[in-house]
């Protein structure tokens, strides 16, 4: 029965980090967000605002898919370059919508970002899974 729970686990580990630690960073970025829209909206231009927001949130995001759900793979940086290599076109996407959906529906910041928040969380995964945070094969020994 050990075994089969040990298996399970293993199986399913890093889905299930991944849903806490993405969570977890989720909740982050879109606390930050809010507290620079909240803060700066008056100011700057709302892609402004994602941009500082993405700069604090992402090596919040960084830091905990790299050391608590997928380990580390391969240099830091190498791993870093890759993980913006997912998160900055979801940004430039971000920095295109968010403006869109102000000036055309009747949805604020907080709304567009928290919908948004749903999309990073699925794409996120994906690309930090196989893309990322890959462990690459280990070529076999049968000759």
């Amino acid at each position: 029965m050990r075994r089969l729970a040990r298996a399970t686990w293993n199986g399913h580990r890093d889905k299930v980090l991944y849903l806490v630690v993405g969570g977890w960073n989720t909740v982050f970025q879109y606390a930050v967000f809010s507290a620079c829209w909240y803060f700066l909206h008056d100011a700057w231009h709302p892609d402004a605002i994602l941009l500082l927001a993405y700069l604090i949130a992402s090596v919040n995001g960084f830091l905990c898919f790299r050391y608590i759900v997928f380990k580390p793979a391969s240099h830091p940086l190498l791993e870093y370059a890759k993980y913006q290599a997912i998160y900055l076109p979801m940004l430039l996407i971000n920095m295109v919508i968010l403006p869109l959906l102000l000036k055309h529906t009747s949805l604020n910041a907080y709304v567009i970002q928290a919908l948004w928040g749903v999309v990073a969380v699925i794409l996120g995964y994906v690309g930090n899974k196989y893309f990322t945070f890959r462990r690459m094969r280990r070529p076999s020994n049968a000759g």
